[in-house]
């Protein structure tokens, strides 16, 4: 029925209308003029045509990218000077781990901030699953908009904290406190339904991502010279940046919820969601099997992140030059695929093939670090095998977009990213401890980082068992809802 519904706009000189805040002119996408009441109006017959290529479906994104470019401004400009800050504070009062990354102060620095960001963020994302949980869905019935507004306004508060700490001295402590209620406040549950929202297409959906995917690459470039400059400096583009952020959401960012579109909101229950959201994942088995990937994909990817940063700072000696380095061999291995591989091995294998080959890499990429000697050994390990892995987020996107209706892409993906921020805090905490235990607070050999790196490839080694259980087309989306009331496109 959603294909029949009519959709009314005012076309009197500009025969022209808004959808999704992207003008269409309608003699072009097959509207009618009909008469209603005096007043010239355009009927709704059919979708406009889907779009069909990366730079359509970046217009279409254009207000998700811009958004996204800011965000990565934001933390990108002070995260690669954020590592030594919080190193040297945790080594001892005067100690420069930027300058002597490889002294006993900062190895012993570097395993504490392991070991104290495991427990900050298992803080944090014990209570960002349910966040993550109600805002998926509660997007569904105010909007998308105010969600996104309110993550702008508390994004703010941590930068605000560093600034304190590079100008004033005050103790990193505030800044890590203030970020516990930041990560808490986990909204991608929101970003995701965002993009089903405006690419509602299902075949262009892992476009979409890898669309996303290439621009957080291209946003991450003038990062790279930002890192070298000086903390303080970088601190305050930082800062400049969340205010330009919040500006542009309160001026420019459009809504995208049918329901908010509407003025259709619905009522919020906390217990009738938990409830719809098992109904749909009890649906049928490729759901579930998806949700334990996606699961055990998290745990395998959080560790990798946790155990390999202490390893690049206190083992290798990795300055703050390198680290652009290796952020520029991530980056171009992540362009390639995303921009020249995704779309060709998906088209040519399907989606869950492709998943598992980018999962087999996941359990190869630590194992092949426990090899690397030097930065530039992780540098060239980056750019081989960086591109393949990250594959897998934006075919797991697509494929759990695609097996749910459109009416219920907030609940769904909200459900999803409670799951992916569970997993994570278990991560981080476990990964933390185990990271600390096995390198004796960074005072053991090299050969005892191996042990934490182990683990991360054999969960990874367990979503590729699960995704071999797969079928290889998952099962289509149920039809969607009728309603008594058109919608907009």
């Amino acid at each position: 029925c959603a294909s029949r519904c009519i959709f009314r706009c005012a076309c009197r000189r500009v025969r022209a209308m808004t959808v999704i805040g992207v003008p269409v002119a309608c003699a072009d996408h097959g509207f009618e003029l009909q008469k209603d009441e005096g007043e010239e109006v355009c009927g709704y017959e059919r979708e406009p045509p889907p779009p069909g290529n990366m730079r359509d479906i970046a217009y279409r994104l254009r207000h998700v990218l811009a958004l996204m470019w800011l965000t990565i401004l934001q933390y990108g400009a002070v995260g690669p000077s954020l590592v030594y800050i919080s190193t040297s504070f945790f080594a001892g009062p005067g100690i420069d781990c930027e300058a002597h990354p490889k002294s006993s102060d900062c190895k012993r620095g570097a395993a504490e901030l392991a070991y104290w960001q495991g427990i900050l963020s298992g803080i944090s994302q014990s209570v960002a699953w349910l966040v993550a949980l109600t805002l998926g869905s509660f997007s569904d019935s105010v909007g998308r908009r105010p969600i996104f507004l309110a993550k702008s306004v508390v994004s703010l508060a941590p930068i605000a904290a560093l600034v304190l700490h590079e100008f004033n001295g005050v103790s990193l402590w505030l800044y890590f406190a203030i970020s516990l209620v930041y990560a808490a406040f986990d909204a991608n549950g929101v970003f995701l339904a965002f993009m089903s929202d405006v690419i509602t297409q299902p075949d262009q959906r892992s476009l979409a991502y890898a669309v996303i995917a290439i621009a957080f690459v291209v946003g991450g470039i003038p990062v790279l010279f930002i890192a070298v400059l000086p903390a303080k400096v970088a601190v305050s583009i930082s800062a400049a940046a969340s205010v330009v952020k919040l500006v542009f959401v309160l001026k420019a960012f459009p809504e995208t919820s049918k329901a908010a579109v509407q003025g259709h909101h619905r009522p919020f229950n906390l217990a009738s969601t938990a409830k719809e959201a098992a109904v749909v994942f009890c649906r049928h088995s490729f759901i579930s099997r998806m949700a334990a990937i996606l699961v055990l994909s998290g745990l395998s990817m959080a560790g990798l992140g946790v155990v390999t940063t202490p390893i690049l700072t206190s083992y290798l000696g990795m300055e703050k030059r390198e680290s652009a380095i290796l952020a520029v061999a991530a980056g171009i291995s992540a362009f390639v695929f995303m921009a020249h591989v995704l779309k060709p091995l998906t088209h040519h294998y399907g989606d869950v093939k492709s998943l598992r080959l980018s999962l087999v890499v996941a359990v190869v990429f630590p194992l092949l670090f426990c090899i690397c000697g030097e930065v530039w050994h992780v540098a060239l390990l980056d750019l081989v095998f960086i591109g393949p892995l990250v594959l897998q987020f934006p075919i797991i996107s697509a494929i759990k977009s695609n097996l749910v209706g459109e009416d219920e892409q907030g609940l769904v993906q909200g459900v999803l990213a409670a799951i992916r921020v569970l997993a994570v805090a278990v991560a981080d905490f476990v990964f933390g401890w185990l990271y600390r235990q096995c390198t004796a607070n960074g005072s053991a050999p090299r050969e005892s980082t191996v042990a934490p790196l182990l683990a991360v490839s054999a969960l990874a080694a367990v979503a590729l068992a699960i995704s071999c259980g797969l079928s290889n087309e998952p099962p289509p989306p149920p039809s969607p809802k009728c309603a008594n009331s058109p919608g907009p496109l």
